[in-house]
């Protein structure tokens, strides 16, 4: 499915935005408490019902962008904000229900539409196995308390006058991590969710969001401490047409980065090492965290099939950790789940999102700046992780595999279901949580297709 920048992209970029201004010009504390009016009065409103509900939506971003929890209006943002500047590394679980902005969307799944055309056939009402479906004056009416929401009947109608309505948030959960509660909001299960992210992208309410790391990584930037940038492959055309990894890195020195390493080396020695590790049964990677949570948790007698190899995000930041200890690491890429995958090594995450935001906090123009040159140009494979089938291609490049590949969760809980049962017909399975890899994830700037044909040019230029 296309990525469509949505009004809730803007408005989460608008308050990243100003949230790093503030904070980068020193004014947090003095200004936090009013920037719910100043964002209102530039233009984010008329999305609610009134502007005392639309102020008070706006706290919660806010406080997300700090790396806080959602309360409500139980306290002031002063307050938030004092203890976020306190904290070192923002902590918890990194997704959150926003419960004001929450819909409490209609949780009735089989409905009838006016499209119904009281044919002869009456195909829904044959098909129910519960006799839950009847004619009353011209009309197919379903018995709620009969009804088991099978879903037969939405296939048998003929002119799909029958739909199967579903939350937002849920029908993007492959992971069946979210649940309506006892008040009808949305609530995610921990244990089940694997930080995928595909809800952010989802709930047309911009009622689930994400904690933002971006606070900490400016304090780290104004206490002129060494912060080195581990970037994703699949940074490649995320921020504009011309805009190179060498302007990009040129914008990291200008906000005040130490170094920039681009992470297709390290993904080109995963991949090497996955290829060696394979003996006579088969191995599946492990470098999307969200699939691996999956398999580990939904599929625990197939995690002796996870690749021992560490991911490359893992592996290069110990490379830097061995080197430089006291260096401050951030990785920049498009996953909210690797927010959770390597704490130890890695001392922030941000997404291309929150990373846009902060050269726009900073009035830094990418095209109008020198590129820097790389010091390291990775080899195609290496920077192939970034797209579905990416990384079983680096790996069959060293041993000539039968490999399987799966994206987006739906599709890895398939694969995963068959190879629990009958065993796996290849050598190598590649798992993404994101359709279409990487570059599907929910922190990119531009959709998928685009950022796979930049990709795509940039590697000729090997």
């Amino acid at each position: 499915m296309r990525r469509i920048i949505s009004e809730i992209d803007k408005i989460r970029r608008q308050v990243l935005t100003e949230v790093a201004r503030l904070v980068f010009a020193g004014r947090l504390l003095r200004e936090i408490e009013d920037l719910p009016y100043q964002l209102f009065e530039k233009g984010i409103k008329n999305y609610r019902c009134c502007e005392f509900k639309e102020r008070a939506v706006l706290k919660e971003p806010i406080r997300l962008s700090l790396g806080e929890d959602p309360v409500g209006d139980r306290e002031p943002l002063l307050k938030a904000a004092t203890r976020a500047l306190k904290r070192k590394k923002v902590e918890g679980h990194v997704l959150q229900v926003i419960g004001i902005a929450c819909d409490q969307c209609p949780i009735d799944s089989i409905l009838v539409t006016d499209a119904c055309r009281h044919c002869v056939a009456h195909n829904c009402e044959n098909v129910c196995p519960r006799n839950a479906i009847c004619v009353i004056n011209g009309k197919a009416v379903i018995e709620k308390q009969k009804c088991v929401e099978c879903g037969l009947c939405v296939g048998a109608c003929q002119f799909g006058a029958i739909l199967k309505i579903q939350r937002p948030c849920e029908r993007a959960c492959q992971a069946d991590a979210i649940r309506s509660g006892d008040d009808r909001h949305a609530v995610i299960d921990p244990a089940l969710c694997v930080s995928c992210g595909q809800c952010t992208i989802s709930c047309p309410f911009g009622a689930i969001s994400y904690k933002s790391e971006i606070l900490p990584v400016i304090l780290n930037l104004l206490a002129g401490k060494k912060l080195v940038a581990l970037m994703a492959p699949s940074a490649v055309g995320q921020f504009g047409r011309g805009v190179s990894l060498g302007h990009l890195f040129a914008g990291l020195k200008k906000l005040g980065f130490t170094s920039c390493l681009e992470l297709g080396f390290a993904a080109s020695q995963v991949a090497e090492q996955e290829a060696a590790e394979l003996g006579s049964d088969w191995l599946t990677n492990s470098c999307c965290p969200a699939y691996r949570k999956l398999l580990e948790s939904r599929y625990p007698s197939l995690s002796g099939h996870v690749s021992k190899a560490p991911s490359p995000l893992a592996l290069a930041a110990q490379k830097v950790r061995d080197s430089e200890p006291d260096a401050y690491l951030v990785f920049i890429g498009p996953c909210l789940a690797k927010k959770t995958e390597a704490p130890q090594l890695v001392d922030a995450v941000l997404t291309f999102e929150e990373l846009a935001c902060l050269f726009v906090a900073k009035d830094i123009n990418l095209s109008l700046l020198e590129p820097l040159a790389l010091e390291e140009r990775p080899d195609a494979a290496g920077r192939g992780f970034a797209v579905s089938g990416g990384v079983a291609a680096a790996v069959s490049k060293h041993k000539n595999l039968k490999t399987e590949r799966a994206e987006g969760l739906s599709e890895c809980r398939r694969l995963l279901t068959l190879a629990e049962k009958q065993g796996l017909a290849a050598d190598y399975l590649e798992g993404m949580a994101c359709a279409g890899g990487c570059v599907g994830g929910p922190g990119v700037l531009v959709d998928g297709a685009l950022s796979k044909k930049a990709l795509a040019e940039d590697l000729k230029q090997n």
